[in-house]
């Protein structure tokens, strides 16, 4: 559609999948941040569950993952989990942990991302959980 002096506008650019950092650690969010960011995608972060539960409460678009520590200050990560699925049932989460996957029998979510993670650790199980995201 044109503007009033009939020049075209100029075409929107289609929207970058949005991640939620949930961990304690400032040092974790934002090195998660900048890897997620290089990689095309808009990254929001927080420190623990009260934060995530608000942030999710609060958009108006959601997030397509959620990247989300085992150990919170003020819940577990697995507990938190179950209110984000209920929530914001369309967003996907990736679990990450310094403990191996094993110690952390079924947690539920969508992908497992032992730390410390490198760039292309992180990238493939945000793409990974990505991908599993219907529309």
């Amino acid at each position: 559609m044109p503007l009033d002096d009939g020049t075209p506008l100029p075409p929107t650019l289609p929207a970058r999948p949005r991640v939620l950092v949930v961990d304690d650690e400032p040092a974790v969010r934002m090195v998660s941040r900048l890897m997620l960011e290089g990689a095309g995608y808009a990254v929001t972060e927080v420190g623990d569950a009260a934060a995530a539960v608000e942030r999710v409460a609060k958009t108006d678009r959601p997030f397509m993952v959620v990247l989300l520590d085992v150990t919170l200050p003020d819940r577990s990560g697995t507990e938190l989990l179950a209110e984000l699925r209920y929530s914001t049932p369309r967003s996907r989460v990736v679990l990450t942990s310094g403990k191996p996957e094993e110690d952390v029998p079924d947690h539920g979510a969508d992908s497992y991302l032992p730390k410390p993670f490198t760039r292309d650790q992180l990238l493939a199980a945000v793409r990974s959980a990505t991908a599993m995201t219907t529309t």
